[in-house]
């Protein structure tokens, strides 16, 4: 297996975070070639942390995540690069389970997610979001057991070989979110992308309600924009047809709504039986539909945006150039 791997981790303001996955990063299985942190000029004590541990720091002054990437890939010399965040704490196996799994077919690997949170609604957040009705149907947030081609992998548990993300423009640096969809789509056009479940990173669920509903409006409206079309466009879909339908037929509409207050009660009773505690039999369904609400308003607004204020979006085929500073 080749070790030639350089591991890439977007951060800003990360201070809280950014130490245990560090750690876990340099205790890995296999040892990587080199450690990349692309900082987005953190006002906290981030680099200072970060400086204890033998990596190579660049900034990025896109201020995207999609920018940050970009960045570490521009500068890494790795045979593959291995992403995740500073959010995430690989398990030691982590980037061994993910280069193991590359072929001649295979451009991209994605390991699953297991996402974690201290508190009740923070918990709650993460419970959500390791379900079905909460993970829009990605294998990486449900932890599927078994290995499985897909669409897309998520940048905080995802490798792919340098020279193939080169190939295809690398990550769009003007993307804030969607980043590693829409690189994603780019790249099943010269390849096949592969998840494993072996390879396995905790992701904290450190926001509130209010940060979580921002962020995943914003998630809503990067996928509309960018016209990122698969099954997550379902829900804000069915939202329009159920609002339309309270004009058309008011029969119509209670039967939408009663269909979906017995979703939310389905996957809210497998989760209360999962983990046997009373409060998510309530706490977990204000965040499904905190979710739906913010993405489905964010998605329509993307919609908007996309179509009536002259959004351009970057030309994925142009390889733009950048500006860094290196922290030596």
């Amino acid at each position: 297996m080749d070790q030639n791997v350089s591991i890439i981790v977007p951060v800003k303001n990360g201070e809280q975070n950014i130490e245990n996955c560090l750690n876990a990063i340099f205790k890995q299985t296999v040892d990587p070639l080199e450690v990349i942190i692309v900082d987005g000029y953190s006002t906290d004590r981030t680099i200072e942390i970060v400086k204890k541990f033998p990596v190579k720091i660049f900034y990025e002054d896109y201020g995207t995540v999609g920018g940050a990437r970009r960045v570490g890939v521009e500068n890494s010399t790795g045979t593959y690069a291995a992403f995740t965040d500073s959010d995430c704490i690989p398990k030691l196996d982590w980037l061994e389970n993910l280069i193991k799994e590359f072929n001649e077919d295979i451009v991209g690997v994605g390991g699953a997610t297991i996402n974690i949170g201290n508190g009740v609604w923070k918990k709650s957040i993460a419970l959500a979001l390791d379900s079905f009705l909460g993970s829009a149907n990605s294998v990486q947030d449900r932890a599927i057991k078994r290995k499985k081609q897909v669409k897309s992998i998520s940048g905080c548990n995802c490798s792919y070989r340098r020279f193939d993300l080169l190939r295809v423009g690398n990550f769009n640096q003007n993307l804030a979110f969607n980043e590693d969809t829409e690189l994603n789509k780019r790249l099943l056009k010269i390849g096949k992308i592969l998840y494993t479940p072996n390879s396995i990173v905790y992701h904290h669920q450190d926001r509130g309600l209010r940060e979580f509903f921002k962020r995943i409006f914003l998630f809503g409206q990067g996928r509309a924009i960018n016209k990122l079309i698969d099954l997550q466009i379902a829900p804000p879909i069915l939202a329009l047809l159920t609002l339309i339908s309270l004009f058309v037929s008011l029969k119509a509409f209670e039967f939408m709504m009663l269909t979906y207050i017995a979703i939310l009660l389905f996957f809210d009773i497998v989760i209360f039986f999962k983990h046997r505690k009373i409060i998510y039999l309530f706490s977990v369904p204000v965040v499904f539909i905190i979710e739906h609400l913010a993405y489905t308003l964010g998605f329509w607004k993307g919609i908007l945006k996309r179509n009536f204020s002259g959004y351009i979006r970057a030309d994925q085929s142009t390889q733009s150039s950048y500006k860094f500073s290196k922290i030596k």
